[in-house]
């Protein structure tokens, strides 16, 4: 999936950032990541606030991936359900469960890759956007990375008005 340069979470050029790398498989996406101690919140645990920034982020990219579009959330609940230890390697996954004209529903999940139990899990809903806004947000992104597939996916070709010489 392509990234948005200054992004605390996907940007590739945040130096303070994560960096997540998301992928796309089927209509889920999902990111493997592993945390130090920098973002810790109590006892050698994963800050809540952290993890639900990656769970933001994954569903994010699940609307971006399933719509075309670019999104803005517009609110989102988490479930922590186990302790996050820092240092652990975790998948986040997330996809589109329900698609408007304007808004688009999300669900994901953080696992804990080294007992396979869900730790997190979140809802959110977003705000699609359309024509120039949608147009202008998807240029930001750096597809560098990105398959043909990816690119053409959301690069699409901005239509110019046509003038009618009277």
């Amino acid at each position: 999936m392509p990234s948005y340069g200054p992004c605390f979470f996907c940007g590739r050029r945040n130096p303070q950032g994560i960096k997540l790398e998301v992928f796309a498989e089927g209509e889920e996406v999902w990111a493997e990541f592993q945390l130090s101690e920098t973002f810790t919140g109590y006892e050698g645990r994963i800050h809540g606030g952290m993890l639900a920034g990656v769970l933001d982020e994954v569903m994010w990219w699940a609307v971006a991936w399933r719509t075309g579009r670019a999104c803005l959330t517009v609110e989102m609940t988490v479930r922590y359900k186990k302790p996050t230890p820092v240092k652990r390697r975790y998948r986040a996954r997330a996809r589109a469960v329900e698609v408007s004209s304007k808004i688009a529903m999300a669900e994901g999940e953080i696992e804990d890759l080294t007992e396979g139990k869900v730790c997190s899990t979140a809802k959110g809903r977003y705000y699609l956007l359309s024509g120039r806004s949608n147009q202008e947000a998807l240029a930001l992104l750096d597809y560098t990375a990105c398959s043909p597939a990816v690119r053409a996916r959301f690069l699409q070709e901005v239509e110019e008005p046509t003038t009618e010489a009277h």
